[in-house]
């Protein structure tokens, strides 16, 4: 009987040690897979970190590329967009104009150039105005220069051209004129006068 209980105790011994063998292997293993883990959490963190870095720095330098070339698209656009809509705004407004408006248009701008033709003889050619419409404007605006003649051209602006006699002297009072110097010189306040709100979207 004492022979039993003595085995039954060695199994009994045998078993916790296995046990405790067991339990010993098997939080070893788990350590070594926590590690394992980590490092392998670790590698993917820094490899994610720089596959970031890496997509940051290509889009930073794709940014850089579209800065230096697209304002310069854009405002090619813009600036044309801007003179386009200027111009057919204009020629509305001129379409737009009484005959006696036109008329002081015209004079005024006949009046600037009126030293250089005092004293001298000029053909007038005319478009979209009559003949002696014409010559009153030019009358008015340069009462020291002899009329040659008036002549209704139909293939110029609408306007006034005045040449001398001689051909020396040659001056155009047209509304093609007009527009551009008041495109060159006054560009800002016409937009803003012509175009209103719509030229700060231009």
């Amino acid at each position: 009987m004492e022979i039993l209980k003595t085995s039954e105790a060695l199994e009994t011994q045998i078993l916790e040690d296995a046990r405790k063998k067991a339990s010993r292997v098997l939080e070893t293993v788990e350590k070594e897979i926590a590690v394992l883990r980590a490092e392998g959490e670790a590698r993917s963190a820094g490899e994610t970190k720089r596959l970031d870095a890496e997509c940051e720095a290509k889009l930073r330098a794709l940014r850089q590329e579209l800065a230096s070339s697209l304002p310069l698209d854009f405002m090619r656009t813009r600036l044309a967009a801007t003179e386009q809509t200027l111009r057919e705004r204009l020629e509305e407004f001129f379409t737009s104009m009484k005959a006696d408006e036109l008329e002081r248009i015209l004079a005024a701008m006949l009046r600037k150039p009126a030293a250089a033709f005092r004293g001298t003889r000029v053909r007038v050619s005319c478009t979209g105005i009559e003949a002696a419409a014409a010559r009153r404007i030019v009358q008015a605006a340069m009462p020291d220069t002899a009329i040659e003649d008036v002549q209704l051209q139909a293939d110029l602006a609408t306007g006034i051209i005045l040449t001398t006699v001689d051909r020396r002297i040659r001056y155009r009072a047209t509304l093609d004129e007009l527009a551009g110097l008041l495109m060159e010189e006054r560009r800002g306040e016409l937009a803003a006068a012509l175009l209103g709100k719509d030229a700060e979207a231009l």
